[in-house]
């Protein structure tokens, strides 16, 4: 379905840690990473409020794509948008599902908290963005794939975030999170690489259904934030002994997956778990 690169490098442009030792390195509650290979360049996400146009800078990457892809429509994975396209030259093709521009609400000490995408789609549009939606796997590029809608068929990782709300028709009810989606790479003699923004689909869930669209049993690694923070301990054991079953050679949680999942990780997996930070690179 999407054609084998040489290599990936993987820049975390924005997240709720800065990488240790780094100088000038900005960190958020947010999530953006910058995926670099010999076909091309994408950027996942955007973070919070566009402090990856400094991150850029510092870890002197030049900028130079065409295709942005959007997890899903919250704030901390979209904030950063409109820095990005006025800092490029050229119109952008932005990839996700059209519910990136529906309100969406956490529920927090009762009270329902705005958690939206900040911008319209005409505001995005006057400044060069041209949006691509889909709910369906599509490629981009021929070497990276956006999964569309994630199947849920894993039962302890159904419903269980029920802040979460969505505006729909003009009528508020709670998020199923159907904007959710990964993207996935095969990189040459290393394998399936999956990518999450938040995982609010689930992170096996989401693994499972790399499976079943690239038709793959093993899956190489997996990066991004895994939403483990609010999860029970039940949760993230039974994620972790899920874990074990694709032989993983790498595991990056990012954002939104916890301190106390990521140690648990780091515990179970040793060495193949490397902490997901702003200012992070790895090559793949």
């Amino acid at each position: 379905m999407i054609n084998s690169v040489d290599y990936l490098e993987i820049f975390i442009l924005s997240d709720n840690s800065v990488s240790y030792g780094s100088r000038n390195i900005l960190g958020e509650h947010g999530f953006s990473a910058l995926i670099v290979s010999n076909k091309g360049g994408v950027l996942f996400d955007t973070g919070q409020t566009g402090i990856i146009v400094n991150n850029l800078e510092v870890l002197k990457r030049e900028l130079i794509i065409r295709d942005i892809i959007i997890s899903h429509g919250h704030y901390d994975h979209t904030g950063g948008l409109l820095k990005i396209l006025m800092k490029m030259k050229y119109p952008c093709q932005i990839h996700s599902h059209s519910f990136i521009f529906n309100k969406r609400y956490k529920k927090a000490k009762g009270e329902m908290k705005d958690i939206s995408n900040p911008f319209s789609m005409n505001e995005l549009e006057s400044i060069g963005a041209k949006f691509s939606f889909s709910s369906e796997p599509k490629t981009i590029g021929q070497w990276v794939l956006l999964t569309g809608t994630i199947e849920r068929k894993i039962n302890f990782e159904k419903s269980y975030e029920t802040e979460f709300f969505i505006e729909i028709n003009n009528e508020i009810k709670p998020d199923e999170f159907i904007d959710d989606q990964a993207i996935i790479f095969n990189v040459k003699n290393k394998g399936i690489i999956v990518i999450t923004g938040c995982a609010h689909a689930g992170l096996i869930n989401t693994l499972e259904y790399t499976r079943k669209i690239m038709d793959v049993e093993e899956i190489y690694g997996v990066i991004g934030g895994f939403h483990l923070n609010e999860a029970s301990k039940e949760r993230v054991e039974k994620t972790i002994d899920y874990l074990k079953s694709y032989n993983l050679k790498l595991i990056i949680p990012c954002h939104c997956t916890g301190k106390d999942a990521m140690f648990l990780l780091k515990k179970e997996f040793g060495d193949i778990v490397k902490y997901g930070e702003a200012g992070l690179s790895i090559k793949i």
